[in-house]
Formats: C-alpha cells, structure tokens, sequence
C-alpha cells in the first residue's frame, strides 16, 4: 500500500469522515417535510374550463395531499382580466375620444388631458387605492395622480400593465379557507430602487405569511444591483428562497446563484415541469420525475401544474388523483407532505475535517504509489513530503472555512485515484482454489476500497453549499475516464513493472514502432466510442437514455429503495469479476481490458457519494444494490467462462 503512514492516514480518514458524515445525517433526517405546491392560476384555469368553482378543486387537492397554492402578484393586467378595474392606454383612449364613443375614462380625464404615454384605470374606491399604492411605492408618486375619480399613471402603456402591484387581503385569504399556504411568487422591476424593495417587503411582512417565495419571470427579487438589500429584506421579514432547480442553464433565473448564497441557509430547492415537459411525457413517467427529484436529490418543494387533459377524460379529477398518488408515494418513502423548512447546515467540527483531509491524502498517496511503480518512478521521500504540505495546508484554512475549490480539488484526486487503487489492489496474483469465489472476492475487496473512498469524498464535500446544489463537484466526466486509463497502465504493468522511468519511456517508444494491426485499430475505435458514450452519459446534461434502459430503470426502481447505476451492476462489476478470472489463469490481455472496463463501476460507486445533494442513505443503498445485482451477473458469467474454460483457453494459459 506504500507505508504504514498510509494506512494509518486511511483510518483516521474514515473516523473523521464518520464524525462529518454524521452531521450531514442529521440534517436530512430533520428534513423530511415535502411541500406540494398548486399552481394558482392554472389550477384556477382549469377549474373555470370545466364550469367548476376554482376553491373547490383546491379543496380536494387539499383532501388528497396538496399544501401549499402559488400565489402571483398582481398587475394591471390580472385585475383587468379578474373584471376588478377598467384599464386603458392613452392610445386607446385618445382613440376612443376621437371616436365620439361614450368611455368611463374619457368621460372622466376628458380628451383634451388624455396622455398619449399613460395609462388611466377606472374602478372602485378600494381598487384604486390599490392600484395607486403599488404604483405610488414602486415609481414614486409623482408617476400617479387622480383625475376625476380615474387614475392615471405615466409611463410606457406596455411596461406599467406588467409592474408588480403587490397582494390584497384577500389574494391570500381565500386559500386559508381551504387549509392552503399560501406561496409568493414575487415579480421584480428592473427600475425598483433600493427604498422601492424595502416597501415592497415591509408589506409582504405586514401580511404575516413567512414560508418560501418564488420568483417569477426571468430574474430575483433586487437583481441585479439590490440582491444583497433583497435578500436582507426577505430574511427580516421571515422568508425563504425557493430555488427553482434546472438542467438547462438558459431556464436559470438571472441572480439566483448570488440570492442563495446571501440568504444562506434560508433556501428550498423546488422541482417543476413546464407544460411543455408535462405534454411531452405520460402521467406515470411525470409523476416519478417527481418523487425521484424529492426521493434523490433533497428537492422539498413539489410544484405542480395542472396535466391537461384528453378526450373523455376530466381535467379536474386527473389532477387531483396526480396529487393523492404523489402523496402516497411520498409517504411510502418516508417523506411527508408538509410546510417545507431549510435544510439546517451541517455542523462539521473542523478536527473531522482535517481529519478527512489526512485520510484523502493517504488515499491519494497510494494511488500514485501505484502509479509510479507502473512508470519507473519510486515514490521516495517525495511523496510523504508532499502529503504532509497538503495536510498543513488544509489545517492551515480550516480557521477562514475550508474553500470549496479545494475541497473539490482533493476530492477529484481521490476520485481519480482510489479506484486505481481498488482495482489493481485486489486483482489476484495467481490462481484461485475456487475460481467463482475467488473472483466475486475481488469485486467485493474492490468495492469496499472504492466504497471507502467515496466516504472521503463525501466528507470533504459536506456542507450547505453543496447539499444544496449552489455547488456541484465539478470533476465528474474526468473522474469517470481518467481512472480507467490509469488502471490499464498499472495493469499492463504489474507483472514486470519499469525499473526506471528511462526504461518506462524506451517500452512505450519500442511499442509506438510496431506496425499498426486492423484489430488493434478497431479496438481503439471501439474504446473511444466508449469514452465518448462514458462521458455523455455522465453528468446531468448529456446523451438521451434509449427506451429499453428507462423502463429497467423503472422496474428497478419500484422493486428496490434505490435503483442502483447501469454502468455498475450490468457492466462495471461483472467485468472485474471476470478480471479476476482472467488474472488468476494469466490471460494477461484480457485481464487488462476487463480490468479497465471494471474501473467504469469502481468510478461510479465514487460519484454516486460526490452527489452530495443526494440523501446519504440513499446512496449507500444504491451502491450496496449495485453490488448485489452486479454480484450476480458476475457470477453467472464467470461460471459460464469457468465451465467453458478448456475450449477459451485450451490446455494452458496464454501468456
């Protein structure tokens, strides 16, 4: 392994890693709640389209497990389109005016005063007290006046019928009488000033409501010069973010990476489907979007539209049975459809962090050991110097909080590095008294080296910022493809390893010379496709799952508590489990390739712990089923290789 420092470092690693994995724990084990939000105005449009009352379905949402209803401020527009006031542009008036038509606003402005860049609203006292407070806060009150019970309000017509007026009383009472939150979907206006937003927010807060906001449109609350005044006002007026979670960049809201982090840790992570998402799929596969998003990766707010419908078939009833089914499966996983609260940011001691640190340096260490010895380059005192530094290094930061690129950085060398380690450490050096038994030991001894790795991995990543997405582990395709590589060259080398790094060099110039043969031209093809389809289906954006792969991926998933990866249990480990068997007989070419098909599981098991907005149980449940259906498959085909043994190799093992 290259020293007892080594493994003293491993296991002092995987007790501090156990300190900070705890934490960790504890934090998603607190937060269990899931809220089920309904789209206010689609639910409501659904409703209207059917000739029901709106509250209603609401109520039997509530019934079936909704919770919470999203509630959009309002605007010229909605009022207009609620029949509240009567709005019309100066155009419209004028025009109006000219025509000789009887209007409320021209009756009462007169055409002579009609402003071309205004719009006047007509409507009740209450209304227009509404609607000249919104305006009056936003623009200030020089932008408002009153003429002869209409107001008007100066601007370009376009932009003034879509700024922010704010929420009536009753916008949000009417959901209290059907037992639903309400949830504010706030607006910005790009020409808000930094007195303009604490208004806004002094009024959300003289409602009383707290919980989780959701911005609308484009862009949060203040962006993009006002976000720290935003997110001071918000969390003093006792609400949080609910973050909209995307896996298309151009879906990002314009400043939500900075709100999330000023307003740390008061932040939810929300899942949604657009109509067009919702269209493109059945009611089944939308509904395990859903639970997986809150089951996988700790989203706590559920935000629904409505599914529409087909022919014979009611909007209404679908919908809400959508939402008792996702309730149900909610609580059959545990979870519990409830207000939705932040997840508390794990307390990690920093001796337990450093400690991990230690442990992650003694990994790193012994993959180069590894790999030095397969390039002629003797580890030396070097190593042990340059694995002190680190550790110092590390301690050194743990006062300013350990930054995260390098703690990205430490965790991308174990990635890369540990399953090196765990393949090439556990592949046999000669036969097996019982060849079946032998070679799922390897994948079992591989398995818990990269399985101990993994837990390094995820304590050096443990925090809110990565729990919570704000942060992702950035090495993902690399650590998938460059462990492969290195474990083909440890491999290949293992038996008869350089003495010197010269002699390294002389053996790749020597094999470069040799003629280039069909087979090993298409086996090069073959293993770059390979890396491509590798990398491409790594990562969140990448190549499309085929179909036949997605419905295995879906009875997995209702037969197990976590559906383990492909690319382990029906590549990766049966793979190394044939390694073995081919290492043991000394069919030294095929052991090698197997070897560095088998990394691809040993690779994964890895990331699976590098996701860390993923729940930790569920990842030590994904992996272990990967173990046991990847043991399986390995069996079988190494009793298959084991029986057909004599006519594969034939009397002795090839060189």
């Amino acid at each position: 392994m290259g020293g007892g420092w080594v493994r003293a470092g491993l296991v002092v690693g995987l007790v501090a890693s156990a300190v900070a994995l705890q934490a960790r724990w504890g934090a998603e084990a607190a937060n269990r709640d899931v809220e089920i939000v309904l789209d206010g105005p689609d639910w409501t449009a659904l409703a209207l389209r059917e000739g029901r009352d709106p509250l209603e379905v609401f109520a039997a949402a509530r019934e079936r497990g909704a919770t919470a209803v999203a509630v959009y401020e309002q605007t010229l527009v909605r009022l207009a389109q609620a029949g509240e006031v009567l709005v019309r542009t100066g155009g419209d008036a004028a025009a109006l005016a000219r025509a000789g038509g009887r209007d409320p606003v021209v009756d009462a402005v007169g055409a002579a005063r009609i402003r071309a860049q205004a719009v006047y609203v007509a409507g009740p006292p209450d209304q227009l007290a509404f609607v000249e407070r919104g305006f009056a806060d936003l623009l200030g009150p020089h932008r408002v006046r009153r003429i002869g019970g209409v107001l008007e309000v100066t601007g370009v017509p376009e932009d003034l019928q879509q700024v922010p007026l704010g929420y009536r009383p009753q916008d949000l009472a009417v959901y209290d009488r059907v037992g639903l939150r309400p949830i504010l979907r706030l607006r910005n206006y790009p020409g808000m000033t930094a007195d303009a937003l604490r208004v806004r927010v002094d009024r959300l807060a003289a409602a009383g409501r707290g919980g989780p906001v959701v911005f609308e449109l484009q862009e949060v609350l203040g962006y993009e010069r006002l976000l720290p005044q935003a997110a001071r006002a918000l969390q003093a007026a006792g609400y949080t973010y609910g973050r909209i979670e995307v896996f298309n960049v151009r879906r990002k809201q314009r400043g939500e990476d900075q709100l999330a982090s000023l307003m740390r840790p008061r932040v939810i992570r929300l899942f949604s489907l657009t109509p067009d998402e919702l269209l493109a799929a059945s009611p089944q596969d939308n509904l395990d979007k859903f639970v997986r998003a809150a089951r996988e990766r700790n989203i706590r707010i559920l935000y629904l539209r409505p599914l529409q419908p087909t022919a014979g078939v009611s909007g209404t009833a679908l919908n809400v049975e959508f939402v008792g089914r996702l309730s149900a499966e909610l609580r059959r996983l545990g979870l519990r459809p409830g207000p939705a609260r932040p997840l508390a940011d794990p307390a990690v001691p920093w001796p337990a962090w450093v400690g991990a640190v230690v442990g992650s340096v003694a990994a790193i260490s012994w993959g180069l050991h590894l790999l030095g010895r397969a390039v002629g380059v003797a580890p030396g005192r070097w190593l042990a110097g340059i694995a002190a530094a680190t550790v110092a290094a590390s301690a050194a930061v743990v006062p300013l909080g350990p930054p995260a690129l390098w703690r990205q950085g430490l965790a991308l060398l174990v990635a890369c590095l540990v399953p090196v380690a765990a393949v090439a450490g556990s592949l046999p050096g000669g036969p097996l008294r019982r060849p079946v038994a032998g070679a799922l030991r390897t994948l079992w001894v591989a398995s818990a080296v990269s399985t101990a790795g993994g837990v390094l991995v995820a304590a050096l990543l443990t925090g809110w910022e990565f729990m919570m997405a704000a942060r992702v582990f950035v090495g993902v395709k690399v650590a998938h493809v460059i462990p492969v590589a290195l474990v083909a060259l440890v491999t290949a080398t293992a038996a008869l390893p350089p003495r010197h790094w010269r002699e390294a060099a002389a053996r790749m110039w020597a094999w470069s010379d040799r003629p280039l043969r069909v087979r090993y031209a298409v086996g090069v093809l073959v293993a770059a496709l390979a890396a491509v389809v590798l990398l491409g289906r790594s990562g969140n954006f990448g190549l499309p799952v085929p179909a036949a792969e997605e419905r295995l991926r879906e009875l997995l998933e209702d037969a197990l508590v976590a559906r383990p990866r492909t690319k382990e249990y029906l590549l990766g480990h049966p793979a190394l489990v044939l390694a073995a068997l081919c290492a043991a007989r000394g069919w030294k070419a095929a052991a090698v390739v197997l070897a560095a098909v088998g990394t691809v599981g040993q690779a994964s098991i890895i990331n699976s712990f590098a996701h860390i907005h993923t729940p930790l149980l569920y990842t030590f449940w994904r992996t272990a089923n990967g173990l046991v259906l990847g043991s399986v498959l390995g069996a079988a085909a190494a009793a298959v290789v084991v029986r057909a043994g004599p006519m594969i190799w034939g009397s002795r093992p090839r060189p």
